[in-house]
C-alpha cells in the first residue's frame, strides 16, 4: 500500500514539474506537421468573415447622409460650375454606395454602369436590409 502512495507522490511532483518549468521548442517535424493540419483544417472548416464593426457602418452611414444632403444644396443653388462638383460629388456618393454594399454584402450589378438606375438598386437593396442615412 505505501508503494501507491510513493506511486502517485512521484507521479503528482512530476506534474507539476511539468506544469512550472518552460517547455523547449517544438521539433522542426512537428512545426511542420502542426502547419500541415492547420492549413488542412482551414480548408475543411474555413473560418467565417468577422462581423463588420458597427462604427465603420455609423461613420459610412453618416459620410452618406453628408454627401446626400451635399448634393441636395447644390441642386438646389446657383453656383459657378455646378455640373462640375455634382458629377464629384456623385463620384463620391457612387463610391460610398459601393462601400456600403460591399459590407452589407450585396450582390454586385455588373452589368450596370455609374448612374441614376445602380445608384437608385443599391439605395434600395441598402435600405431593405435596415441601413438609413
Amino acid at each position: 500500500m505505501a508503494w501507491v502512495v510513493v506511486l502517485l507522490v512521484f507521479l503528482g511532483l512530476c506534474v507539476l514539474l511539468n506544469l512550472l518549468l518552460p517547455q523547449p521548442p517544438p521539433s522542426r517535424w512537428r512545426r511542420r506537421l502542426q502547419r500541415s493540419v492547420n492549413g488542412l483544417a482551414g480548408r475543411i472548416h474555413p473560418r467565417p468573415a468577422p462581423e463588420p464593426d458597427p462604427f465603420d457602418t455609423l461613420r459610412l452611414q453618416t459620410r452618406l447622409g453628408h454627401l446626400a444632403g451635399e448634393i441636395r444644396r447644390v441642386e438646389a443653388t446657383r453656383m459657378y460650375a455646378k455640373a462640375h462638383k455634382l458629377m464629384a460629388l456623385e463620384a463620391a456618393y457612387d463610391d460610398l454606395l459601393d462601400e456600403a454594399c460591399r459590407m452589407a454584402g450585396v450582390s454586385e450589378e455588373g452589368d450596370l454602369k455609374r448612374g441614376e438606375a445602380k445608384r437608385w438598386l443599391e439605395e434600395q437593396e441598402l435600405a431593405s436590409r435596415g441601413w438609413s442615412w
